[in-house]
């Protein structure tokens, strides 16, 4: 049975701080439409954390198929 993650919506710093990644790396990910930003009143920007999940998950799998070593 598939766990369900809880939905958080994070800031664009808490994302940064989650991947470890630069801000223009962030920017990059949602230009791609690899992560998706969703607009609330005046603007605020916000990003669902079971996209993050979802994106390291994925990234995880393409690392393993490129090397069987990794875990």
């Amino acid at each position: 049975m598939k766990q369900t993650t809880q939905r958080r919506l994070l800031l664009r710093a808490d994302v940064m701080a989650v991947l470890q990644l630069p801000e223009p790396k962030v920017q990059w990910l949602l230009d791609t439409h690899q992560l998706h930003a969703l607009f609330l009143c005046e603007g605020e920007e916000r990003i669902d954390s079971r996209e993050v999940d979802q994106l390291i998950e994925t990234y995880k799998q393409i690392a393993v198929r490129k090397d069987p070593c990794v875990e």
